[in-house]
């Protein structure tokens, strides 16, 4: 398998990790992070936080489809969509693009790009009053 494809397996991975509310430590470097809108530059933890906080929003595992993928060198592209059920019976639908960049064979920073509007709109509905 050529370094591109296992790249691509890779972040496919990750991204189905992500929909059920994981990250997969075997899937990243020690010094991995993410940047997400609106929060910029996260580190492992502190997007961990941000992954438990909509998991207890969420009922059970949600799924993403991929829409389309694009690789070169030590970098991954991917359009997704996701659905998961809410505890107040509404299901979020977002639309992502990842840009994966790889080190070694594993994610070193995940970009997370996504309708931030609708998310905060979203979540406001559980701040409390």
């Amino acid at each position: 398998m050529s370094t591109v494809e296992h790249n691509k397996k890779i972040a496919l991975q990750m991204i189905e990790q992500l929909a059920k509310g994981l990250i997969d430590e075997s899937l990243i470097t020690a010094d991995a992070y993410w940047w997400v809108p609106g929060r910029g530059v996260l580190s492992k933890a502190e997007f961990q936080q941000l992954i438990d906080a909509f998991a207890a929003l969420r009922r059970g595992a949600g799924r993403m489809t991929i829409h389309g993928i694009t690789a070169e060198h030590d970098r991954v592209a991917v359009e997704a969509e996701s659905f998961v059920e809410l505890i107040n019976g509404d299901t979020y639908n977002n639309t992502y693009h990842f840009l994966f960049e790889f080190e070694h064979g594993k994610i070193r920073c995940a970009k997370e790009y996504n309708d931030s509007k609708y998310a905060a709109d979203t979540f406001a509905a559980f701040a409390p009053r």
